[in-house]
């Protein structure tokens, strides 16, 4: 296994932000970790990079025992990049990307041309101080450094946070390239496309504690869909079978419905079909969406 964590918990004072979490990662796959603001995925990343030590359990990486005095000698094979991650403002992007190459015993050559084509791929600015730069450029550097050694896992916390759709999918074309070379990837995220898109299995966690974890695949074949429509009918109602229903009608008489349908899709088919004065219609999947929903609805209503 590239990553075991065995009954990790841990504490800031009597709160516990993570409790008895456990998981392994195999070489090779790409783990999403999602979560609602405080679900402690952040605490759990620390963790698994030894930038803070468990108050309980053990975690291993790359068959080692992590420990915050270890770290060090793991940075050729372990990459690591955050959003908003704080990078050394008064140097430029060029100078943070040569120190970090620095640290690797890796051949300067290989390094060069490694760090061109990312650096082709992502488009950054490296020539102004990176306290000079936008949000979505100091992530460019950010995900490059984690990137340039040809790490053997990497560990993403929120990695896309302040990038452009465009240079999301450039970031979820490099994981999969990265993937098909044998690299494992554990990266937390916000957004559901790219953790649909790039991971095998997803991990839910949820006041500190893992919900679920399960395979992608599987979280797709007991999904639905999600359905929204609007109607100048006053009279429309959901069809039988829906669930999760909201009806809802403005002073115009226009109404819409939303539900999320499980059944069969040509019930749904024939519903649509016969909408009187349809305006208009929206029908999305209902798989991690749907779940990371349920997540936050259980975060609100404190369940």
């Amino acid at each position: 296994m590239i990553i075991t964590a065995r009954n990790i918990t841990k504490r800031f004072g009597r709160q516990a932000a993570v409790s008895e979490v456990s998981f392994r990662i195999k070489k090779g796959e790409v783990v999403g970790f999602v979560g609602a603001n405080g679900a402690g995925k952040s605490t759990t990343i620390n963790m698994l990079l030894g930038f803070i030590r468990p108050s309980e359990g053990e975690i291993e990486l790359l068959g080692e025992t992590v420990r915050p005095e270890s770290a060090q000698h793991r940075h050729n094979r372990v990459g690591f990049a955050a959003g908003d991650m704080e990078l050394p403002g008064r140097i430029t992007g060029q100078q943070y990307l040569k120190f970090v190459a620095a640290q690797s015993d890796k051949n300067s050559e290989a390094l060069a041309t490694r760090q061109a084509e990312l650096v082709e791929r992502f488009g950054p600015d490296l020539q102004k101080r990176i306290a000079a730069l936008s949000r979505g450029n100091k992530q460019k550097i950010a995900l490059i450094a984690a990137f340039l050694t040809e790490p053997d896992v990497v560990i993403l916390d929120e990695p896309t946070s302040g990038l452009d759709p465009l240079m999301q999918e450039t970031f979820l074309d490099l994981v999969r390239a990265e993937q098909a070379r044998g690299v494992t990837v554990f990266m937390s995220s916000h957004y559901l496309n790219e953790v649909v898109d790039v991971c095998d299995r997803v991990v839910f966690m949820r006041h500190g504690r893992i919900v679920e974890d399960t395979m992608v695949k599987d979280l797709m074949a007991r999904s639905g869909k999600r359905v929204r429509v609007v109607s100048g009918y006053g009279r429309t109602r959901p069809p039988r079978g829906a669930e999760d229903v909201d009806v809802a009608k403005n002073n115009s008489g226009q109404v819409t419905v939303s539900f999320l349908w499980k059944k069969d899709p040509a019930a749904l088919q024939q519903w649509l079909a016969g909408i009187k004065q349809l305006q208009d219609i929206e029908v999305t999947e209902y798989d991690i969406e749907g779940a990371f929903h349920d997540l936050y609805t259980d975060e609100v209503s404190g369940v």
